[in-house]
């Protein structure tokens, strides 16, 4: 549905207060045709400027009465902190240890309970429901990745934003609306800050600062830079960011920082400002240059913001940033670039409404992390970052996200206001390995083994700061979208579809890269990706479908009971928890891309990132060697998240498509019975 502008909206309860309000103008209308009509005109010619006027007085009564209407309605203020992945038995732990005074005092002041979250358990499916009210059936988000059953090509769900800097609309993929434009409509402004799913920002009555799914200046969700000396080897190739060689002279060399790609003449290029890096290695430290800029780096040190722009023909420039990490000067340079944020002050997309708001926040607060998903995992994952470096990272973040709440709580009169914290969710999934015995990067008295908890005491001090602002007067919610558990051994659910023989590979293949490489489509009934997500190869949908529809529910009913008996040979666990069948879990799916089954793994198991992208790895189950530990794509009774609420809640088992009737019930706004959730708060007379 497209939002519309609070001040050209009328909703009938409006109209009809309006016409209560305008009652003498009524009256004295009614008077007028009540006269005979020989008089009519007579009376109307002797007093038409007083009756004009008295019409325009009555008029603007009337709209200021409507606006005062709605005025009393915003005076009610909501708060909502939205702390991604805050585990519901840690949580409950540290409350009991002490370590969580502020938490406490929310729970005992009013309620606490576990949050189920969606299925399946993904923080973009689970936060779009959180902002729409609405299952994944009915906001069209159903995985991180999904895909075109013409090609099968995979896609992440978040919106459709522009490979070529050029092309500058950007649509996003969800087919619902959030919670602030039903209140919009009420005439109650909302704060929205850092939601995910919310680029492109969207118009209503308040703010939105765009989060998770918000593109670097690339486009991409985040592509970092790494400038080494070292002898690059083939798993380089592989790499999630760009490893650049570079080659000393006179202890300097000069590269390039790369930028977003752009058409000119009919061909892709992509653009680039030249960067030159002086070391001293006695000091252990580098200079950088830049667009005329220098700074001076030590080794294990942070830059602050660099900010740069890019050349893209025709007089125009489009302007990014990007912070560099020192990790080594010898034996080896290794220089981390992070991806190339969206500068706030002049984004070249938009990333806030109004278009202003981002601009102002960096003037405010000073230049902040515009990309999504800020934290950038897969340096630590391939050793380009190391834990230290990683965290401080975090650190800074965190700060910036602080900066940004305290400072627009000040401004916060009335209406709704969120502001969306994903810290435990990237320190959980990086250091999950540090609390869990049986991960196999298990490391027993390491210094990381409390630095999960430490966070959560950190968020701690932020809701004390929260609850610090407040008055009685005003409703705070808190709460998280998943919970979290660890991530031990990884499962390729294509190379289980082809040995329980659901998948065919090409002839003389034993294995299939990524995006279905080597996929026999004419013998292949059944194929997953995402993370979870299993597809029937039905005929007239796939490009290559051959599975007919009288044989669908068969073959659902087979993979279903095959995975329920799967067992890891290794471990002698089952792998899976519940499979689930689309009518169940996206129950009136009607976009095409709902998977037919969706499988809920056991704690300690997860979908491969070879699964992910459609591969067909050699090995049916591994070890997860990777430093991304912990994860939350599991069955969804196991990574339940937290609710805490300054008032008493009337449901036992709160849910987050809960959230958005609840939030509409607080405002009285009549549009909660079109969302699919229960208000959760008790009714007046209860």
């Amino acid at each position: 549905m497209q939002a519309q502008e609070a001040w050209a909206y009328v909703d009938p309860g409006t109209g009809f207060v309006f016409l209560q309000g305008a009652a003498p103008l009524w009256a004295f209308l009614l008077l007028l045709f009540l006269l005979p009509i020989k008089f009519l005109f007579k009376f109307i010619k002797k007093y038409f400027w007083i009756i004009l006027i008295i019409v325009i007085i009555l008029i603007i009564g009337g709209l200021i009465l409507k606006s005062e209407m709605g005025k009393a309605k915003d005076r009610a203020k909501v708060i909502v902190l939205g702390f991604d992945a805050m585990d519901h038995s840690i949580t409950e732990r540290l409350m009991a240890e002490g370590r969580l005074p502020n938490f406490s005092y929310l729970k005992d002041r009013g309620s606490f309970a576990p949050l189920a979250t969606t299925n399946p358990s993904e923080s973009v499916v689970a936060w779009t429901t959180f902002a729409t009210g609405l299952g994944p059936a009915r906001h069209g988000i159903f995985d991180f990745v999904m895909r075109d059953p013409k090609n099968y090509f995979p896609y992440l769900a978040f919106s459709e934003s522009p490979a070529v800097i050029a092309k500058q609309e950007v649509k996003t993929r969800k087919k619902a609306e959030g919670f602030w434009h039903v209140l919009s409509r009420h005439g109650i402004s909302s704060h929205i800050y850092f939601c995910p799913n919310t680029f492109p920002p969207d118009k209503f009555r308040g703010k939105m600062l765009s989060g998770m799914g918000t593109p670097d200046l690339l486009g991409m969700m985040g592509r970092f830079s790494f400038y080494t000396t070292r002898r690059l080897m083939k798993d380089d190739a592989d790499s999630r960011g760009r490893i650049v060689g570079v080659e000393l002279a006179d202890n300097s060399f000069t590269d390039y920082l790369y930028g977003p790609k752009v058409k000119k003449d009919g061909s892709v290029s992509e653009t680039k400002i030249p960067m030159k890096v002086v070391l001293d290695p006695r000091q252990e430290k580098i200079s950088v240059r830049l667009q005329g800029n220098s700074f001076e780096l030590s080794k294990d040190k942070w830059s602050a913001w660099q900010r740069v722009y890019f050349d893209m023909g025709f007089f125009k420039k489009v302007y990014g940033m990007a912070r560099f990490y020192l990790k080594s000067v010898s034996p080896d340079i290794q220089l981390y670039a992070s991806p190339v944020n969206l500068d706030p002050v002049d984004p070249a997309f938009p990333i806030s409404y109004p278009s202003g708001l981002s601009r102002r926040l960096a003037k405010d607060t000073g230049l902040f992390y515009t990309q999504g998903m800020p934290h950038d995992t897969w340096p630590l994952s391939e050793g380009r970052l190391d834990e230290k470096a990683f965290l401080e990272m975090t650190d800074n973040i965190l700060a910036e996200r602080k900066k940004i709440l305290l400072k627009e709580l000040k401004n916060f009169k009335n209406g709704l206001f969120f502001f969306y914290f994903d810290t435990l969710d990237a320190v959980q999934h990086m250091f999950w390995r540090y609390i869990d015995p049986k991960h196999p990067l298990y490391e027993q008295d390491s210094a990381y083994q409390d630095t999960i908890f430490k966070y959560y005491e950190r968020l701690d001090g932020i809701l004390g700061d929260v609850l610090r602002s407040i008055d009685d007067n005003t409703t705070l919610i808190v709460l998280s979208d998943h919970g979290f558990t660890s991530f031990r051994r990884a499962a390729h659910l294509n190379r289980w579809l082809l040995e329980n023989g659901f998948l065919s590979l090409k002839e003389g293949k034993s294995f299939g890269g990524e995006f279905f490489e080597d996929i026999d489509w004419p013998n292949t009934k059944a194929y997953a990706l995402g993370f979870g997500g299993i597809y029937l190869n039905l005929s007239g949908r796939e490009g290559k479908g051959i599975v007919k529809a009288d044989e669908a529910d068969g073959i659902k009913r087979k993979i279903k009971e095959g995975l329920l008996c799967w067992v890891d040979s290794k471990t002698g666990e089952n792998v899976v928890k519940g499979v689930y069948f689309q009518e169940e879990v996206f129950p009136g799916a009607s976009h095409g891309q709902a998977p037919e089954l969706f499988v809920g793994f056991n704690a300690g198991y997860r979908a491969s990132w070879q699964t992910a992208l459609g591969g067909v790895p050699e090995a049916l189950i591994e070890d997860n060697l990777k430093k991304w530990s912990g994860d939350h794509l599991v069955d969804p009774s196991l990574v339940p998240g937290v609710l805490f609420v300054n008032t008493k809640i009337s449901e036992s088992a709160p849910a987050i498509i809960d959230i958005a009737s609840m939030l509409l019930s607080l405002f009285g706004a009549s549009d909660a019975a079109s969302m699919e959730g229960r208000p959760l708060l008790p009714r007046s007379g209860d």
